[in-house]
């Protein structure tokens, strides 16, 4: 029976032959084309394999994209659909889901449109390529189709290491640096449209075996002062000797203008050169944070040496931020991070630096996600021993109260001074020695010993099998007790002496190992009072009053 409307309350079941169709062969009115493609995302450091699916089908005309994407991936239907459009395709169907997999995954960053545009032209059957399911596609798409560089190509190049058997297609500008990686195969492209064309046209492919960076390593120049020019100050450069050769955290504390920051400038000058994977593993924390240049191959070849001002804040110190981005203790990696002025900064601030001084990392946790950053540094730093900065200057007269240099000297927390295993007295140099004539030694020769103790460290560690341990620094309690090995008159005096300063056990292990790396300095196979009685001398400041 029809309404009083003129329609049918229930057309289903009024069109017999439309109800059977409908129920038992749905396959008419449905008609779907799927394509899987893959990509990486970036989650701190590491390269997380997602695959892009889209599917598209009759319905409704609409565009969505699911997957936990942010704001950037979820603003990429514009940029796709016009880079489409200007490409001279036009993606058929009227209903397009995209999935982004694993779905509980954040998805950051722009590297998204180009995978997404290929799965779409691909479901859509605008375009064919055979075994689809071999190439990777990272890159980000501007409206007229042209391909802008991403961060982070280097992380998905050593990840895809692995299987050789992958094809990596990247923006042109970021070929170079996916071919620091030997023995993957990469496909530079600077446009959507000769992306298609490559990968339609077989014959014309054009691929790029990677052949690893040793082959595009270039020596760079850094503008470093020469230890020459330090006149006098033996002790301070001495000091330093050891914290390059073994790896050392350092406290430079003097008078204002005595030469304290000038010396920690000097100190890249001695350090040892990194090998193959420490240049891969720095380069790779600058690319996944942005800092390599578009369009170029910046291998990160000399230590990184940090220098953030005293105002930086907890983020940009350890990390964070929306995008969870790595901080100057990351960046430092492998390299020096200087705080000069130290009792400036913040006391939360340093006090974040306690945990990656010890575990060699941080570990970001936001509501959005957790991140891990390496942070194997050496912490350097620099202060005045009282606000005026003279309490301890033999002829010029300090102005402060002893409360005020206490209050002065608490910004810095026992247990971070604890974790400081040289502090230094920088003394003022007389004016006579800087009129005097320069017989100082260079900073190349003072590396030749630090690059000869860093030799003897590496074999003992080889044979010792203690694992990723590079440097004395990085020993734990177990190692340092087992290879700083001393004689029994230098083991007494160990004792004595942490008992009299009472040092924590922290402190104490640090003690053997910043031994052990004078001994490696003077090629001695066990540590002896002479290395002890140093060693110690450079944890006096943590024991002083003031007066």
């Amino acid at each position: 029976m029809v309404s009083p409307q003129g329609y049918h309350p229930n057309p289903v079941s009024f069109f017999p032959k439309i109800r059977k169709n409908f129920l038992f062969n749905p396959k008419p009115f449905i008609k779907t084309m799927f394509q899987r493609i893959r990509t990486f995302c970036l989650s701190g450091i590491q390269a997380i394999p997602v695959n892009v699916e889209v599917d598209v089908s009759q319905g409704l005309p609409g565009f969505t994209l699911v997957g936990l994407p942010d704001s950037a991936v979820r603003e990429s239907r514009e940029r796709v659909i016009a880079a489409v459009r200007s490409s001279g395709y036009a993606v058929t169907g009227n209903r397009m889901t995209v999935s982004l997999s694993p779905a509980d995954l954040k998805k950051e960053g722009a590297a998204l449109d180009l995978p997404i545009a290929i799965g779409m032209l691909l479901a859509s059957k605008e375009i064919s390529v055979e075994r689809a399911e071999r190439y990777i596609f990272l890159g980000e798409l501007a409206l007229d189709g042209e391909l802008k560089p991403v961060r982070g190509v280097l992380s998905v190049a050593m990840n895809l290491k692995k299987t050789g058997a992958d094809i990596l297609v990247v923006p042109r500008a970021n070929e170079e640096e996916a071919s620091l990686v030997e023995g993957i195969t990469v496909l530079g492209v600077s446009t959507l449209s000769e992306c298609i064309r490559f990968l339609e046209s077989a014959e014309n492919l054009s691929f790029r075996r990677a052949s690893g960076f040793s082959k595009v390593r270039r020596k760079t120049s850094r503008n470093v002062p020469d230890f020459k020019s330090v006149l006098g100050m033996k002790s301070v450069k001495r000091a330093l000797e050891i914290a390059a050769a073994g790896g050392h955290n350092f406290l430079l504390i003097g008078s204002p203008g005595s030469g304290k920051t000038f010396c920690a400038r000097c100190l890249p000058g001695i350090l040892p050169e990194m090998d193959d994977d420490e240049i891969l593993e720095t380069t790779r924390i600058h690319s996944c944070a942005g800092f390599s240049p578009p369009g170029s191959v910046r291998l990160i070849e000399e230590r990184p040496f940090r220098t953030p001002h005293h105002s930086a804040s907890m983020g940009a110190l350890i990390g964070g931020g929306v995008r969870l981005s790595p901080g100057e203790v990351s960046l430092a990696h492998n390299g020096v991070l200087f705080l000069d002025e130290l009792p400036e900064y913040q006391k939360n601030v340093l006090e974040g630096l306690r945990e990656p001084m010890e575990e060699r990392k941080i570990q970001i946790s936001r509501v959005s996600g957790t991140v891990v950053w390496p942070a194997s540094f050496m912490l350097g730093a620099a202060m005045n021993p009282c606000p005026c900065g003279y309490s301890m200057d033999p002829e010029r007269e300090c102005r402060c109260l002893p409360d005020s240099i206490t209050r002065y000297r608490q910004r810095i927390s026992g247990p971070l001074m604890d974790r400081i295993d040289l502090q230094i007295m920088v003394p003022p140099v007389r004016t006579e020695v800087l009129r005097g004539q320069n017989t100082e030694e260079t900073s190349a020769v003072i590396r030749e010993r630090v690059m000869k103790a860093r030799t003897t460290q590496k074999i003992r560690f080889k044979k010792w099998n203690c694992g990723s341990v590079r440097c004395n620094a990085d020993m734990d309690s177990e190692q340092a007790r087992l290879l700083a090995f001393m004689n029994d008159s230098a083991a007494e005096f160990s004792v004595q002496a942490a008992q009299k300063m009472n040092l924590s056990a922290r402190g104490y292990y640090r003690l053997l190992k910043v031994s052990r790396t004078i001994a490696d300095l003077r090629d001695s196979g066990p540590v002896e009072i002479q290395d002890m009685s140093e060693a110690l001398r450079y944890r006096e400041f943590s024991f002083k009053r003031p007066v």
